[in-house]
């Protein structure tokens, strides 16, 4: 007979018995590049809660247009940088929502329709019987001219007994969830329900200016998703000093996360040089300089971060944003001296400049870190190499996580993570981003012990190629042969 074994068991009929195992290593875990998340004002959403966009369509469908004192240009400004998605979290306690009593043919209030979230965006809306069929009629819901969403019920030119509008509105409201209102009864009735043509909703009102705890109740709001890089909507000094704290707390938590904050000509330029330098870190990235677009608008302090954001994560990390052009822009909101250019770079400020195309693009793609630590390199001013150094950990770690209880603690187990790493390595080197020479090794100066091993990863990761030095020779005519 042939049947299954487990290791250690010992059959008691004679025969032929199997098992198998799984000797390959797990799957290399890709580059996970693209991922930004923004906290901003706006008239309409979802209040303290990520919400994830894949397209800047959904900005104006999940936030509305932002209202005269909204930020979604946030959001935007990311998508067109190069972000794939958007962790955005709209910022705010308070506020209330818009409220419309649907009411009978007797004037009576029988449905009260409230809209989802606070805010005053406008929304305006209609009931009436469809073209295609009298017997249906549609509950419609507008932003000015656009269709938000359609809600249709039985509406029989020729009601049967017990039939009743109201309750049928219900009905299809509670069998289709809405995302912007709820409908509850509020008198009965088995009067109809006239038609009604884009009359308009009592906008609600917005949560007030936000101040520094909605910015942190906001952020951890995102504690849980994965995103690359952060964006906020203010120059505020004090939001953007806590922006580092939370950055810093999020890395030391395992989250390989970079922010990117601004400041406009509106504050001298030296004091822009001096804040940049004294946030000295490598997560922080400090744009202080702005770009004008093609619509005449100026774009500077969290409007320029922003973008910066989306290019950051919406470019490989075998790439550098230095000299990528800024799409859309068309000049500079300052000229700068060769030597404003180089006292920004020394201060870890990032900048705009335009090529010998009159192209505006970045000058330099670098974050704070003017004055490296003792355990960092040079190489953590780049925000390149930065994006190449959280990468090769990040995958290691996705890649190598799926091991963790799964193989002992001895050295085929090790040795298993070892050669889970080195193909991590191995990939990142095909792409272009390490040298040649990424390996893992055991640890040699811990010993492994109980559920503990220590391993050692060794890797240089490349730069980008941003200085050019060539030599001209010259002479007034070639030798005498």
């Amino acid at each position: 007979m042939a049947a299954f074994f487990t290791i250690g068991e010992r059959k008691i009929r004679p025969g032929v018995y199997f098992r198998y195992e799984n000797i390959g290593t797990p799957p290399v875990a890709g580059a996970d590049d693209g991922r930004c998340a923004a906290v901003f004002r706006s008239n309409w959403g979802p209040v303290g809660e990520a919400v994830l966009l894949e397209s800047f369509m959904d900005i104006t469908r999940m936030f509305g247009n932002g209202g005269p004192n909204g930020t979604t240009n946030v959001l935007l400004e990311q998508f067109r940088g190069g972000a794939r998605s958007v962790y955005a979290v709209r910022i705010g306690t308070g506020g209330t929502a818009g409220v419309y009593q649907i009411r009978d043919d007797q004037s009576v209030a029988v449905i009260t329709l409230r809209m989802l979230y606070p805010g005053n965006r406008q929304f305006s809306l209609t009931i009436r019987p469809t073209l295609e069929n009298p017997d249906v009629s549609e509950l419609l819901l507008l932003d000015g001219t656009t269709l938000l969403e359609r809600l249709t019920f039985f509406t029989p030119a020729t009601p049967p007994a017990g039939y009743n509008m109201v309750q049928a509105l219900l009905d299809a409201a509670a069998a289709r969830r809405s995302a912007f209102f709820t409908l509850t009864a509020a008198t009965a009735s088995t009067d109809p329900i006239p038609a009604i043509d884009q009359v308009t909703i009592p906008p609600g009102t917005n949560p007030p200016a936000p101040i520094v705890a909605d910015y942190t109740n906001a952020l951890e709001a995102l504690e849980p998703y994965r995103w690359n890089v952060l964006a906020i909507d203010t120059t505020d000094k004090a939001v953007q000093l806590m922006v580092q704290m939370y950055l810093n707390r999020a890395y030391s938590g395992g989250k390989f996360v970079m922010g990117v904050i601004g400041q406009g000509r509106s504050v001298d330029f030296d004091t822009r040089l001096a804040q940049a330098s004294a946030f000295n870190d490598y997560q922080v990235v400090y744009v202080g300089h702005g770009y004008t677009d093609m619509l005449g608008n100026d774009n500077e302090g969290y409007l320029s971060a922003a973008r910066i954001s989306g290019m950051i994560a919406g470019t490989p990390s075998s790439e550098s944003i230095t000299h990528l052009p800024v799409t859309g822009a068309i000049g500079l909101t300052e000229a700068f001296t060769n030597n404003q250019y180089e006292r920004a770079i020394m201060a870890g400020m990032l900048t705009f400049s335009k090529s010998a195309s009159d192209l505006v693009w970045v000058e330099q793609g670098i974050n704070s870190l003017a004055n490296p630590g003792t355990n960092d390199d040079a190489g953590w001013k780049k925000i390149k190499r930065v994006k190449v150094r959280f990468e090769l950990m990040q995958r290691i770690t996705d890649t190598v996580e799926l091991l963790v209880g799964r193989i002992n603690n001895d050295d085929d187990g090790r040795m298993n993570v070892v050669q889970a790493s080195n193909n991590v390595c191995n990939v990142m080197v095909a792409e272009r981003k390490l040298l040649p020479g990424a390996h893992c090794i055991v640890d040699p100066d811990f010993t492994p012990e109980g559920d503990s091993a220590w391993f050692v990863v060794y890797a240089d990761d490349i730069d980008s190629l941003e200085k050019l030095y060539f030599t001209f020779r010259f002479r007034f005519s070639p030798d005498a042969s």
